[in-house]
């Protein structure tokens, strides 16, 4: 009688350590929510990234050229949407992220262009633009846009794309993430180290209402979501540790009554193109 209490409240253990290592790690594994980590010359921050699926992501996008000057009907495979954000970047809190306004592709020549994804949008800084998709790839980003250029810009990669993401502060201005993707040693001059990296650019709002470019980074930032595999690293090792009991006192009661034992244990074991920019 009093061994098989024994062996109920170890049951009871062994099921509420997996109970507690699922409901830590559910959060994370249901990934509606991210956080990353970032910084440049213009200074450090942290964002949590609300994500949704993509509907439009599709591997029947193709980074090529069309001859109608449209937008793709296509995201690239493997993109989600980033919803919103809320954070902090050089101690001005982030307050969300600028709506997609989809706009034109670029004419590279003559009744020919680039085949753009269907969240690519343009936002007017100074006398210029600046792309971005507000996209997030849980495995990579892949190629988006046509390798041009001479060589051609063929990088890729990092949970953002060539495109990248805008951030809204609460002081008005905007802060401007991206993947330049996973680049060769020498890519960027002859010190560049390769790997990759990511740019960072922020505009500040004037009083007409339009942005300025007040800082600008092409590459050489960083960016990096925090890795929450802690949590199943803890419940594995826990569970680890209640299994390894559970047999070592199995084991113990083998030796005292193989034959009761041995029918208990058969009961219970049957991961650029130029950039527009």
């Amino acid at each position: 009688m009093t061994e098989q209490t024994g062996l109920s409240g170890r049951a009871q253990l062994l099921t509420a350590g997996i109970a507690l290592a699922l409901s830590m790690a559910a959060p994370y594994a249901s990934a509606t929510t991210v956080r990353i980590d970032f910084g440049g010359a213009a200074g450090n921050g942290y964002a949590e990234l609300m994500l949704a699926p993509d509907p439009d992501a599709s591997a029947n996008y193709k980074p090529d050229f069309n001859t109608t000057g449209a937008l793709s009907p296509w995201d690239p495979e493997g993109a989600q949407h980033i919803t919103g954000a809320v954070g902090s970047f050089d101690g001005v809190a982030i307050t969300g992220i600028m709506d997609t306004t989809p706009g034109a592709p670029p004419e590279i020549t003559p009744g020919s262009w680039e085949n753009l994804p269907k969240s690519f949008s343009w936002l007017s800084v100074g006398t210029g633009q600046k792309s971005y998709d507000n996209l997030f790839y849980a495995d990579g980003s892949p190629l988006v846009c046509p390798p041009l250029g001479d060589p051609p810009y063929t990088f890729h990669g990092g949970f953002l794309d060539i495109f990248g993401v805008l951030f809204t502060l609460e002081n008005g201005d905007l802060v401007h993430l991206w993947s330049d993707g996973v680049t060769t040693k020498g890519a960027f001059g002859p010190d560049w180290p390769g790997g990759l990296t990511f740019g960072l650019n922020v505009y500040t709002r004037t009083d007409g209402g339009g942005y300025e470019e007040e800082s600008a980074q092409f590459a050489g930032a960083f960016a990096a979501v925090p890795e929450p595999d802690i949590l199943w690293l803890f419940g594995a090792a826990l569970l680890g540790l209640l299994a390894s009991g559970g047999i070592a006192h199995a084991r113990g009661r083998a030796e005292s009554h193989p034959a009761r034992v041995n029918r208990s244990c058969n009961s219970a074991n049957p991961e650029r193109c130029a950039r527009l920019s």
